[in-house]
């Protein structure tokens, strides 16, 4: 009876989350449900107290909210220069560059942009900052292509929970009891492997609808028969951006102090703008604050959302579903516990570091799991993000190839589904063994 009152909120935010209504509605009436099962639970003697108005304004605002906007500042930051870019041009003169350097191969395209999407999300520990760079760069070189979308998707997922500069890594080698570098190092084979093979799905998407791929080419038509020159000069700002937000932290271990930091690369593409897409200083600046709109918003909406998962980790939920994990056959131990990070992300995986927190804490006092263990772990839990709709790199997603969440979901579902079911039988064969 217990374990149903307490699994009985997330039931009701997955159930209104399929029933198409806003994340908000979900998480409200989850939200409420939660309120009310831990004034029973306090009744019964579960719990010493129950939630109050205090502890629902710290968990909604004081927690939810004011992580999603203070951790996702350098994201607001790319996404705001991106659109700034996008707007003056830079991003199709860079789509026409490479589809005359490549000849229309626009597979090997395609590949080549996962990989610097993965790449740029395990040096910078955060993928949705990427995403706002790089998705509208594939739309314009290839459109909607669900298995194009899934592989960044898939790239950008491991990339941040495995990378040695993000927070769900820090918190999984903290569990695994390894030092963040060491144990980066230990998951490097796995994210090399994923985000190959994640290149490989974007080149046989693209590949095998041939003809049939949207190039854009009316969008692009005013740089066909621009002189190649002007045209790479245009260019300059958003591949001068790219290279800062990829390889910035290898540049700034080349000098005493940081360089190359959020700000700087902000102010430098702004300025490689103005000088080489002859847009004026005025429409730079009013670009840059219009492309904020978007991921601010979201984020807002979904600090809010986490605040009411936050009233669900209030009871305990998540602890108690970690521990039945530890109950299972030792060699069943790491293949559930995959399964069961993977499936808390769907409904809660606004944060991948959060949904770590509420199950990691639990599952480190079972006997026996490895730090590879806690690595597969971590990989299901941000796969399991990106079929979320509360995820902020999925909305990335969808506004880069605009369209909206639940269709990057619909086109993801599938693709995720095996790359979790692959991680899920990989920790099955560890437990074995």
């Amino acid at each position: 009876m217990e374990l149903i009152l307490l699994i009985l909120p997330l039931v009701v935010i997955i159930f209104f989350l399929v029933r198409k209504r806003h994340m908000l509605v979900a998480g409200f009436m989850g939200g409420i449900t939660a309120i009310i099962i831990s004034w029973i639970l306090v009744g019964m003697g579960t719990l010493e107290t129950g939630i109050k108005f205090t502890d629902m304004n710290e968990l909604i605002i004081g927690v939810g909210v004011r992580d999603m906007l203070s951790r996702y500042l350098t994201p607001v930051m790319y996404a705001a220069t991106a659109v700034m870019i996008s707007r003056a041009g830079s991003i199709k003169a860079l789509i026409e560059g490479l589809n005359r350097l490549l000849k229309g191969k626009l597979a090997w395209l395609a590949a080549s942009i996962v990989l610097v999407q993965g790449i740029a999300t395990y040096m910078a520990g955060l993928g949705a900052g990427n995403t706002m760079v790089i998705a509208p760069l594939m739309l314009a070189a290839v459109g909607f292509i669900p298995g194009v979308v899934a592989a960044m998707a898939v790239a950008t997922a491991v990339g941040f929970t495995t990378s040695p500069a993000s927070t769900e890594t820090s918190f999984t080698a903290t569990a695994a009891g390894m030092e963040v570098g060491a144990f980066a190092n230990l998951m490097l084979p796995f994210t090399i492997i994923v985000f190959l093979l994640a290149a490989g799905l974007a080149f046989y998407s693209v590949y095998k609808r041939g003809n049939m791929v949207r190039v854009g080419e009316q969008e692009e038509s005013e740089f066909t028969n621009m002189p190649s020159k002007q045209l790479w000069q245009m260019v300059i700002p958003a591949l001068v951006f790219l290279v800062f937000v990829v390889l910035g932290g290898a540049f700034n271990r080349l000098f005493p102090i940081p360089i190359i930091v959020p700000i700087i690369n902000v102010l430098t593409a702004a300025i490689l703008t103005i000088i080489f897409c002859k847009v004026t200083p005025d429409d730079a600046g009013r670009n840059l604050i219009d492309g904020s709109k978007f991921i601010l918003t979201t984020l807002f909406g979904v600090g809010i959302f986490l605040g009411f998962i936050n009233l669900i980790g209030f009871l305990g939920t998540f602890s108690e579903l970690a521990s039945l994990v530890g109950q299972a056959p030792e060699w069943l131990v790491i293949f559930l516990a995959c399964v069961l990070g993977f499936t808390i992300a769907i409904p809660s995986g606004a944060f991948a570091a959060g949904v770590l927190t509420l199950i990691l804490p639990t599952l480190s006092l079972i006997p026996g799991l490895t730090p590879l263990a806690f690595g597969l772990i971590a990989i299901s839990v941000g796969l399991g993000t990106q079929i979320s709709p509360v995820q902020i790199n999925v909305a990335a997603l969808s506004d880069g190839f605009q369209v909206s969440i639940m269709d990057i979901i619909k086109g993801n579902m599938r693709y995720v589904l095996s790359f979790g079911a692959a991680i899920a039988v990989v920790a099955l064969v560890v437990g074995i063994l």
